[in-house]
């Protein structure tokens, strides 16, 4: 919601810019108070009428004012819906009309009484051939803007109005998986959507060594599919279910473009046998991090792309994600980049999320994890410090620890790797956009 209140902003900002004028200043005050300048000066805010309601503005802000702090502060304050409609089985919307006709207007749509990324963004002619994965009320915001209106308003105003959509009852469920291919090591969706209401069960069987599990998101059920980093390149299969619908889909995994040129370096031999060569301190990392790994919490925290959780200077690796590795003689592929970060610099969450662990373990060192929801999950090793604790929510960019040199390593770095459950996924695509869209 910010970012459309900020693009519209912006907009309006630009066409100011590009009329080449300066406003002229106020005239000098009047004492009619109700002389047409005066009028001038104080234009209303324009209202929306919505079929047949009038629905006034929750939030306006005026040319003058319109300073970044302002839009950032209006994303939080349209309060209740201020009007309410119903869309009926064929989709015609209500009217939409302006007292003074807008020269820019958003709209995003999103479930009521949810909050996240909107299911609908755009314009109200777009708005017009949209139709959500279920009915029931939903929430749409409005954000209009104007300039250049020597008589009228000029500046932003927001509109929050509540729609009512009922859908056929005998629209066929819609099952689907959101990418036809998938590079080794990334991530797809799977979707139940049009599901009769009460149907939750939605399940998946694939041949990828790996069982998706699917969460209630903005009116469907959805499921993370990542595709093994070690998978062979080919066709694999999936089988989604939900209710009696039951539709198979071929995924093809490709290449995922990992460093073919093999790394070799040495781990000091004390280190190695206190960790790698360790049983105890081997079945101790899996006695931890299994139970983790199985956990997927059923809210998505996160909120947009990911981001890196190292300052920008230090995010060139050689240590990346696939690229085979041999140490002390063992060969082995990488499951996360090695950001090569000195002692004591500072590791920021990458997006929202709730501490699963935050603690030391004899093979890491000092490791955090978070839940960033579905069973997406960040982890961080060899850390020198841990700044968060188990169970503590935390939004992106909180400090949540330093880096360090604990645990199997050769000297200071950053290893960063994220998981969808207990496969492992490359994190530069969660950097790209929201895996969910």
């Amino acid at each position: 919601m910010k970012a459309v209140i900020a693009m519209l902003a912006a907009a309006l900002l630009l066409f100011m810019a590009g009329c080449g004028e300066e406003a002229a200043p106020p005239p000098p005050s009047s004492p009619d108070p109700v002389s047409s300048q005066a009028v001038r000066q104080q234009a209303l805010t324009p209202t929306l009428t919505l079929g047949s309601q009038v629905v006034h503005a929750s939030v306006a802000i005026r040319e003058e004012q319109l300073t970044q702090e302002a839009k950032e502060a209006a994303a939080n304050t349209l309060g209740e819906a201020r009007g309410s409609a119903t869309v009926p089985e064929d989709g015609v919307l209500p009217g939409f009309r302006f007292s003074q006709q807008p020269d820019q207007v958003e709209a995003s749509l999103i479930p009521a009484g949810e909050a996240g990324e909107p299911l609908f963004q755009g314009t109200l002619e777009e708005l017009e051939g949209y139709v959500p994965p279920q009915e029931g009320a939903y929430t749409l915001d409005i954000w209009a803007g104007w300039t250049g209106e020597p008589e009228g308003f000029n500046g932003l105003a927001g509109y929050r109005v509540e729609l009512t959509y009922q859908l056929p009852e005998d629209r066929p469920i819609q099952l689907a998986v959101d990418n036809s291919e998938l590079r080794q090591g990334y991530c797809a969706v799977l979707r139940a959507s049009n599901l009769p209401e009460g149907t939750t069960q939605v399940t998946a069987v694939t041949d990828m060594g790996f069982t998706p599990t699917f969460y209630p998101y903005q009116g469907e059920m959805i499921a993370l599919m990542p595709a093994k980093y070690s998978s062979s390149v080919g066709e694999y299969h999936i089988t989604i279910t939900a209710g009696e619908e039951s539709q198979d889909f071929v995924l093809s995994v490709t290449d995922g473009g990992f460093d073919v040129t093999v790394q070799e370096f040495a781990v000091d031999q004390s280190i190695a046998n206190a960790t790698v060569n360790n049983q105890e301190a081997n079945i101790t990392y899996e006695q931890v991090t299994r139970p983790l790994k199985n956990l997927g919490d059923p809210e998505k925290y996160w909120e947009g792309a990911f981001q890196l959780p190292i300052s920008p200077e230090y995010k060139v690796s050689t240590s990346t994600f696939g690229r085979i590795r041999v140490i002390n003689g063992s060969k082995s592929q990488h499951a996360g980049i090695d950001y090569p970060a000195p002692e004591g610099a500072q590791v920021y969450a990458p997006n929202n999320g709730r501490v699963l662990f935050a603690g030391y373990l004899q093979l890491t060192g000092n490791m955090i994890c978070i839940e960033h929801g579905f069973g997406l999950k960040s982890w961080f090793y060899h850390l020198s410090a841990v700044e968060v604790e188990e169970g503590q929510m935390v939004k992106t960019g909180d400090p949540i620890g330093k880096v360090g040199s604990t645990g199997f390593v050769t000297g200071p770095h950053l290893h960063y790797t994220m998981s969808v459950n207990n496969v492992y996924t490359n994190p530069e695509q969660y950097l790209e956009a929201d895996p969910v869209g």
